[in-house]
């Protein structure tokens, strides 16, 4: 084995991130060239950066294989990288608050929040976890050295803004003995290296300086913080009354226990940390057992659960036997965080509970207005029914682009925050989306990812998982298997069906019509169509208007979709081009361009010049040619004359379209990558030689990747030829997209250098939202 001994070069350091430069993703790459292999299973040479969190540059990391010295990642040249921890230990503080994570989320801990103070400082800052309703609890990881005086500021104001705080040590910060003066014994953490990956462990020290390890997901969380084996072995002795003995609590696996007909009771005393409740009767039955009646209890907050319908218990639970019953009173107690109803009144898992019909609907609210409780959650803006095919419909389109969206981004399209939607809520409605079950049908959840975090399953999913039928124990390694094989499924169908479309007798019986937004470019063929008709009548038509004429609400797509939808009615943008968009105003507006418009132009490529400086003036010069009539007018975008783009596609072994889905993903990824590509790699991509195609045949590729331009900005402008210079066909490629040509070589280069800026700025600004620039396929 090669010895782990260090080589005195910046340049090569041990730990890198993956997804992005921002990234709190570590990841550790192992001394020996044995273990490199296995390491870089499933990965690129393009996945590890030299992450900000680590202190680093955020540039891009190669790993390095070698059989006679340590493996190692290295920075690409040129180097200006001022990363001072480079060792193994350096990623600790990331894989602490990433394992603390996870941890908390199995203790019922859904929506931890991680902070990383003083990233990339000697032995790593400190490590912040916040958790608990209002995020009131946190645990503080200090691994930095403090001085006595900087760690009692540092306890007064943690112990000020919150309820409970927990500390723990690492090993190199020199406190744990003030800790063991003032609590009796310290938690001390650590990181291990096993494998390609560095395994968290927790410690206690007492005042003999005894230290005992255990892992971390051998540990427990109680109010008093994290409890060890040890601990739990051999609690600390006190000058304090004994406490009451701990009452025996069985830890009931979520998803699992299903109920219904529950009917609130007179409210028990709070929980031993002192959160209030609400308690419950109702009729249980765990899996594979028969029906009982028991006692619930829920947060005092927790949406009361209504007694029709079906409810699963997805969060921590422990089951307590009850002291005394009388005869007709339950035996047994269940103290939950929480529970979601299921879409469906039946579940084949509980066959027996059955609940009750639900109550008719209350007469029409009356003109003076009550404020609801603050137990029942906020309505949807377009009810339950239409929010769950908006749901499904934009994950739909999700897949199609072969990406991921975070939660906050999905909601917005429904109109929602949020905020008004509970974490029970969301599971719930995200189960509905993927409800039924069936062989070869993809789980859409799977496309729904954390916010500002890599692409990962989101911490619900395993709830979600459980609510559609699988087992509610699986691993963490389990649900990321079953996360990427759905996400993976998702992609596939959505590839091998891309217009998939809904029956057309739909589209009369459901005001947003899921085949309209499912199917895109029929739904922009036909805003087409009707903008041509208004173009004749030489008039203009409201927004809300031209989609009511599709059978579509207004509601159902947002802002950005309205900006897109009419960008690719338009295709791209010329000076003096006719562009239908520029006929569609916004409601009860004053004569002029729509608010809109400016953004459907940026979208389009549009930038000002001297004769159109501003958006009024682009939509005056736009609006004439709009009312022409002719064909001759409009620059032809997607067709060149048919003998240019005569390929003998067949002879490579593929199809045109197979060959543009492919080069398309390459020149995102390196967009995305903010580097400019040859056709060795794009041919790669295709699984090609650069042999196997002629310029005439590259050249029609990049025009069908480009038609129309994916928002406003042209891919092709990142293929280069030998030694960086422009391909030879760049000039006839914009003339059949219709956009300005015949430039002399200066000009071009300097239209092709803008267009790459162009291109690297909108895909930068994507990395840092959730509606990154998507590929089409």
């Amino acid at each position: 084995m090669v010895s782990p001994t260090s080589e005195e070069d910046t340049r090569k350091v041990q730990t890198a991130v993956i997804g992005q430069a921002e990234s709190d993703w570590p990841v550790f790459l192992p001394y020996d060239h044995d273990d490199f292999d296995g390491f870089m299973r499933g990965r690129t040479r393009d996945d590890f950066y030299c992450g900000v969190l680590l202190g680093g540059c955020g540039k891009k990391l190669t790993p390095k294989r070698y059989t006679e010295k340590k493996c190692h990642f290295a920075h690409r040249p040129p180097v200006h990288c001022r990363r001072t921890e480079t060792g193994e230990a350096s990623a600790d503080h990331l894989y602490i608050g990433q394992a603390l994570r996870r941890w908390l989320l199995r203790q019922g801990y859904q929506d931890a929040e991680v902070t990383y103070l003083d990233p990339g400082s000697v032995h790593g800052g400190a490590v912040e976890v916040r958790f608990g309703h209002g995020r009131s609890r946190i645990i503080r990881v200090q691994l930095a050295r403090l001085s006595l005086r900087e760690w009692q500021e540092t306890r007064k104001r943690l112990t000020d803004g919150h309820t409970h705080v927990h500390w723990a040590y690492g090993p190199y910060c020199g406190l744990s003995h003030s800790e063991v003066d003032a609590a009796g014994h310290a938690i001390r953490i650590s990181c291990r290296t096993q494998g390609d990956t560095r395994e968290v462990y927790v410690g206690t020290q007492y005042s003999d300086n005894s230290l005992a390890w255990s892992a971390l997901t051998e540990c427990r969380l109680s109010n008093e913080g994290i409890i060890t084996p040890r601990l739990d072995a051999e609690p600390l002795a006190s000058s304090t009354p004994a406490p009451a003995p701990t009452p025996v609590a069985f830890p009931l696996a979520p998803g699992t226990i299903a109920f219904t007909a529950a009917t609130e009771l007179p409210a028990p005393h709070p929980d031993p940390d002192g959160t209030a409740v609400r308690l419950y009767e109702a009729d249980l039955q765990p899996l594979g057992s028969a029906v009982v009646r028991a006692r619930i209890t829920l947060p005092h907050a927790h949406p009361a659960p209504p007694p029709h319908q079906l409810h699963v218990i997805y969060s921590s639970a422990h089951l307590l036997p009850l002291t005394e019953p009388a005869p007709s009173e339950p035996s047994w107690l269940i103290c939950a965080d929480g529970a979601s109803p299921l879409p469906q009144q039946t579940d084949s898992r509980w066959p027996d509970l059955r609940p009750a019909s639900p109550p008719p609907d209350p007469p029409p609210p009356t003109p003076t207005t009550i404020e609801p409780a603050t137990s029942i959650p906020r309505p949807l803006p377009l009810g339950e029914a239409e929010t769950i095919r908006v749901f499904r419909s934009r994950l739909e389109l999700v897949a199609r682009a072969r990406s991921l969206v975070n939660w906050e981004t999905l909601v917005s399209h429904a109109g929602a925050a949020p905020g008004d939607i509970t974490p029970e809520e969301r599971v719930r409605l995200l189960i509905a989306v993927d409800h039924p079950r069936a062989d070869g049908k993809p789980v859409l959840s799977a496309l729904v990812k954390p916010a500002h975090a890599p692409a990962a399953p989101a911490p619900y999913f395993a709830d979600v998982l459980a609510g559609l039928g699988w087992r509610s124990d699986l691993s963490e390694a389990k649900v990321a298997e079953v996360w990427e094989r759905e996400r993976k499924t998702a992609y596939a169908l959505a590839e091998s069906a891309p217009a998939r479309q809904q029956p057309s007798s739909g589209l009369t019986e459901v005001k947003a019509s899921a085949g309209h937004v499912l199917n895109e470019a029929q739904l922009v063929a036909s805003l087409r169509e009707q903008l041509e008709a208004v173009s004749k009548g030489r008039g203009l038509i409201k927004w809300s208007t031209l989609l009511k004429k599709q059978r579509i609400s207004p509601s159902t797509l947002s802002d950005q979709d309205r900006v897109q939808l009419l960008a690719a009615v338009d295709r791209s943008y010329a000076p003096g081009r006719r562009l239908l968009s520029a006929l569609v105003k916004a409601e009860g507006q004053i004569p002029g361009p729509a608010p809109f418009f400016g953004d459907v132009l940026k979208e389009l490529g549009w930038r000002p010049n001297a004769a159109t400086p501003t958006v009024q003036a682009a939509w005056r010069a736009a609006v004439d040619p709009a009312y022409t009539r002719g064909r001759q007018t409009v620059p032809v975008a997607r067709a060149a004359p048919a003998k240019a783009d005569r390929v003998a596609w067949g002879q490579l072994g593929t199809t045109k379209a197979a060959l543009v889905v492919a080069v398309r993903r390459a020149l995102i990824d390196a967009a995305r990558r903010q580097v400019c590509v040859g056709w060795h790699t794009l041919a790669a991509a295709a699984g090609l030689k650069p042999t196997d195609l002629t310029d005439k045949a590259r050249e029609a590729i990049l025009v069908a990747v480009d038609s129309p331009p994916t928002y406003g900005v042209l891919l092709s402008s990142l293929v280069v030829a030998s030694e960086h210079t422009p391909v030879p066909y760049f000039d006839a490629i914009l003339k059949r997209l219709g956009r300005p040509h015949g430039l002399r070589p200066i000009e071009l280069g300097q239209l092709r250098k803008t267009e790459q800026a162009r291109v690297f700025a909108a895909y930068r600004a994507a990395v840092h939202t959730a509606d990154d620039p998507k590929e089409r396929t």
